[in-house]
């Protein structure tokens, strides 16, 4: 897939080529090579990780100014009246919200290179980096809980309240509005709402619908352009859906898990070692990574601080046959014993 990113790591880049990783960051489909890839870049020059964190200041300062109330007044002030000149309509703007609107023009002067990698443009954005969640209300009462590493938009219109999660997990618990039903969009598929408090969850090749409370819909499109449909109408249920469209029989929710991440802990009941990692790397720092591919598949149970991985190292070490390699001071590599060498905990 051409995605528009740079190809191949310089030592000074491109110009632009901050603005298509991060673009390409947060788009769902992203897979494990290109965030590698997007690492060795960041990391092969000082200049090139500046430019990412200017990126991701802007934007973040971007989703707040575009939500100042000036903004959005003088926003609807200007769909409302006739059409005038550009150059009117940007004398109306800056008197009235000058200091919100500049972060906001920030952000919106990257969006036509970004829209060119693939990144929506509609909206108001939403973004959390490693280890931050954010709680957000919407304009219609609407809260929602935006997990680390995710991001979502939001476009309302007096028809349909529709959210892209572009990345990541969110928790919704949606106001009711039959005249404006609440759509969330996910990889292939949508999630309608029916007066509900629900969480979905975008992967690399699925997306998971738990649902809490109420009820919701589900319709998926395959690559054919066939539709699938599903319902949700208990709580503490679950349904998954892949790239093909195909929609996984509902199946009792682990609302443990469902509900820890918004408190910072882990629920784990027989995960794979790599799920727990993936896991527990949206919310610090010192990323965990498998060293042996035969470690991938190691089943883990245990309750862990989302924020706290040297403990999680520690556990894993007594409990588990692996070993941690310390590389540098923001990754480590989990190992398998040598043969014969016992877990930490019975040495």
């Amino acid at each position: 897939m051409n995605t528009g990113i740079p190809s191949k790591t310089t030592a000074s880049g491109r110009p632009g080529d901050a603005e298509l990783w991060f673009a390409r960051m947060l788009e769902p489909d992203c897979s494990a090579d290109e965030r590698a890839a997007f690492a060795r870049w960041r990391d092969a020059d000082p200049a090139h990780a500046a430019a990412w964190h200017e990126l991701d200041r802007l934007w973040r300062q971007g989703a707040d100014a575009v939500r100042h109330p000036d903004v959005v007044a003088a926003w609807r002030a200007l769909h409302a009246a006739p059409p005038v000149p550009w150059y009117r309509r940007l004398s109306f703007l800056l008197p009235t919200a000058a200091m919100a609107a500049a972060a906001a023009l920030a952000v919106l002067v990257l969006l036509p290179r970004a829209h060119r990698a693939g990144m929506p443009v509609e909206g108001t954005a939403y973004q959390t980096a490693t280890g931050q969640q954010r709680r957000i209300q919407l304009a219609d009462g609407t809260a929602v809980v935006l997990d680390a590493r995710s991001s979502l938009r939001v476009s309302y219109d007096d028809h349909q309240r529709r959210v892209d999660l572009l990345h990541g997990r969110a928790q919704f618990a949606v106001h009711h509005d039959p005249q404006r039903p609440f759509v969330v969009h996910a990889g292939n598929g949508t999630v309608t709402d029916v007066g509900t408090v629900f969480q979905v969850r975008t992967s690399a090749d699925c997306t998971g619908v738990t649902l809490l409370e109420g009820a919701v819909d589900i319709t998926t499109a395959a690559p054919d352009h066939a539709t699938r449909h599903a319902s949700l109408s208990h709580g503490g249920r679950e349904i998954w859906f892949g790239r093909d469209g195909r929609i996984s029989p509902p199946q009792p929710a682990d609302l443990q898990a469902a509900e820890g991440w918004m408190q910072g802990k882990l629920f784990v009941h027989d995960w794979r070692l790599s799920e727990l990692l993936d896991e527990m790397n949206r919310y610090n720092h010192l990323q965990v990574a498998i060293g042996d591919p035969s470690l991938a598949d190691m089943r883990i149970s245990g309750v862990f601080d989302a924020h706290d991985p040297q403990t999680m190292l520690q556990l894993l070490q007594r409990g588990w046959p692996v070993r941690a390699r310390h590389e540098g001071d923001d990754r480590v590599l989990l190992l398998p014993l040598a043969q014969g060498q016992a877990p930490a905990r019975a040495r």
